[in-house]
């Protein structure tokens, strides 16, 4: 499975649900780095800040079902500093779906870009973290796989920040839209049940991913 190194970049191999890749598999980011920072970015949705220029560009995002990649509809990156991971999205999208309002929502039942971090094997607790393009957020802690933690509405904020911009209009059927963007800061602190910020060299499995909303029913 993929893994995330922490040195003075903090290196992430991308955690998948799937078996090993066969020979027709379209092709998937299975590792990525993520560097520090000297300067946080500012988080207006826009990715201009120079810290984002230096960062690795995570782009291969395949559908495994169509056996097909989805080319570079979806491109991630990652940094952090001393006190946070930050996240950046920049993801083409023709028809801008959105679902949920208020934080911990369902948000997969609409357009939303999600991350899981794994960050010991020795320890079952792994965290998601989702963003919309309403910068409504989910993130939760689970003890483990298949723990019940719910509601998750009446679970407490984390600290997570987020600020998404639609390059569109937003749940309006019909119309031809561009996309979507989001960058988000996640503090160390969110991580103390396993640990808190990694140190040089640690390695964290993790997964990026997305769920694209088009026309009704699809």
């Amino acid at each position: 499975m993929p893994t995330l190194v922490c040195s003075t970049f903090l290196a992430l191999c991308a955690l998948t649900l799937i078996p090993e890749a066969m020979a027709d598999d379209p092709p998937v980011t299975r590792e990525a780095v993520c560097k520090w920072t000297k300067t946080a970015p500012k988080l207006d949705g826009k990715l201009d800040d120079p810290a984002w220029t230096s960062a690795d560009v995570i782009e291969h995002f395949p559908a495994f079902w169509k056996k097909a990649d989805t080319g570079k509809g979806t491109r991630a990156r990652l940094l952090w500093d001393e006190n946070a991971l930050y996240f950046a999205a920049e993801m083409t999208d023709d028809e801008l779906r959105s679902f949920g309002t208020k934080h911990n929502d369902h948000l997969w039942n609409g357009d939303v870009f999600e991350m899981f971090f794994k960050p010991s094997d020795d320890k079952p607790a792994y965290y998601e973290f989702q963003a919309n393009p309403k910068s409504v957020i989910f993130e939760v802690i689970f003890p483990e796989r298949g723990a019940k933690v719910g509601p998750f509405g009446d679970l407490p904020a984390l600290g997570m920040t987020v600020v998404a911009i639609a390059d569109g209009t937003l749940d309006k059927p019909g119309d031809k839209d561009k996309g979507w963007t989001v960058e988000g800061r996640i503090p160390w602190t969110v991580f103390a049940p396993t640990g808190g910020r990694p140190k040089p060299s640690a390695v964290w499995k993790f997964a990026l991913c997305r769920f694209d909303y088009g026309p009704e029913g699809t």
